[in-house]
């Protein structure tokens, strides 16, 4: 008997290790839990029983997937306690550029209605790192290989040649630059010196002055009134109405030459600065360019990335500071893919706006890979990959990985995008700002 009873303690105790075992490794859970589903058209790289996150805070797990008019059908349990609503979104998310996959839900917000269990949330589709890539040299390819954009091609390379010439004189003329700088302060300071040791002087000229623009106004009087050739000129209508028919007459050679020259006002150009933090190496570097959009669809960039005088940094940074960046990009409806000159370096690259049209002035979340310097000995390529987030109309704050497969930098950035529109706008106002301070 005593046996027996040792024997049922032992099969109750190792049962209990079996459940728990199986709840701990498999697919089962304790907690109360809904399904919701969700509808793909491509789930690569995703697993059975991928986490469900919202925020980075798993909520659920993947329970079933199977297949209906040809996109994937996703069972997703989800924590009782976790209320999702209608206008609520899945996407799938890759945990770095190689790493685990998983969905990641947006809840939505209380004024919409609260999802059921057997209810489908909305989805949002996801590119993957092969499409992007192939995507990127077939155009990159075309635009090289063209007939149509041959000549173009040759025409930016003439000017990445001219642009190289500039920069190398500037940085030769640096020392000349930095001597009028030190004598517009000097002149500056000696300015000042003389206005404050002088200033009953220049009451005097002031009041000078106003009492020539008194005499002016009375002469102007006479010639309003009076019969001299000047007078005549104002007064005669006769002579007036000539004038206006020579004014309407330059006014429409003026709109002619403006229609044989209007395409020019179709180009719309942006200027950029971009400050960089390299965590790794603790140094602050910027970036500086122009890019010109004559179309939607098409782009070129020109600029210096490291840019900083040769007098100021390290002998062993001097390799490194003032390299070129000419590009020329196509661009899709949330995409773009471009080539040419990256940091001094043949390279291709693509970037994706998540909500906005690429070419839109303000982009609030978008991605950037470049590849470049393809002839670089034992490393491969250099890999730059990052995203930035727009929190004004022309300011992003954003983070990449510089050389990703090699040294991996992280690099936070503040980036400045300024169209021409909006530095006329600017200009405008401090120019506004420096008259009212007077």
């Amino acid at each position: 008997m005593r046996d027996q009873l040792k024997l049922g303690i032992f099969v109750f105790l190792g049962s209990i290790a079996i459940a728990v075992s199986v709840i701990a490794a498999g697919s089962f859970s304790l907690k109360r839990t809904y399904s919701v589903y969700a509808k793909f058209d491509n789930i690569s790289g995703v697993t059975k029983k991928a986490k469900v996150k919202i925020a980075g805070v798993d909520v659920g797990v993947l329970r079933a997937v199977s297949l209906e008019d040809s996109q994937a059908n996703l069972k997703l349990s989800i924590d009782k306690n976790v209320k999702l609503y209608r206008n609520g979104v899945a996407r799938i998310v890759s945990m770095g550029v190689i790493g685990t996959k998983y969905i990641e839900i947006s809840p939505g917000d209380l004024n919409s209605v609260e999802l059921k269990e057997g209810d489908y949330i909305f989805t949002e589709a996801s590119s993957s790192l092969e499409l992007m890539l192939k995507n990127i040299s077939t155009r990159a390819d075309k635009a090289i290989n063209n007939e149509e954009y041959g000549d173009m091609m040759e025409n930016l390379a003439d000017a990445i040649y001219s642009l190289k010439d500039v920069m190398q004189n500037l940085d030769l003329e640096n020392k000349n630059i930095s001597e009028i700088i030190n004598n517009l302060n000097k002149f500056s300071r000696d300015f000042a010196a003389i206005s404050s040791e002088n200033r009953d002087d220049l009451r005097a000229v002031v009041v000078r002055i106003r009492n020539v623009s008194e005499k002016l106004d009375s002469l102007i009087d006479r010639i309003s009134g009076g019969n001299g050739m000047v007078s005549t000129l104002i007064n005669d209508e006769q002579i007036s109405k000539d004038l206006k028919e020579t004014f309407a007459c330059a006014k429409e050679t003026a709109k002619g030459l403006k229609d044989t020259i209007g395409k020019s006002n179709k180009l719309q150009l942006s200027w950029d600065y971009t400050g960089r933090y390299d965590m790794k190496d603790k140094k602050f570097r910027s970036d500086v360019g122009i890019s010109i959009m004559p179309s939607h669809n098409k782009f070129y960039y020109v600029g210096v990335s490291n840019a900083a005088d040769h007098s100021t940094v390290e002998n062993s940074e001097k390799d490194n500071i003032n390299k070129l960046d000419a590009l020329l990009g196509f661009r899709a409806e949330k995409s773009e893919v471009y080539g040419g000159v990256i940091r001094g370096k043949a390279g291709v690259g693509f970037g994706y706006s998540f909500l906005d049209p690429i070419w839109a002035e303000f982009r609030r979340i978008k991605a950037h890979l470049n590849v470049y310097n393809f002839g670089r000995e034992k490393h491969g390529p250099v890999v730059d990959v990052g995203v930035r987030v727009g929190i004004a109309e022309w300011i992003y704050v954003g983070i990449a990985l510089e050389d990703a497969t090699y040294k991996t930098a992280v690099t936070p950035y503040i980036k400045l995008e300024i169209d021409d529109k909006d530095l006329a706008a600017l200009l405008g106002i401090i120019s506004i700002a420096a008259i009212t301070a007077k």
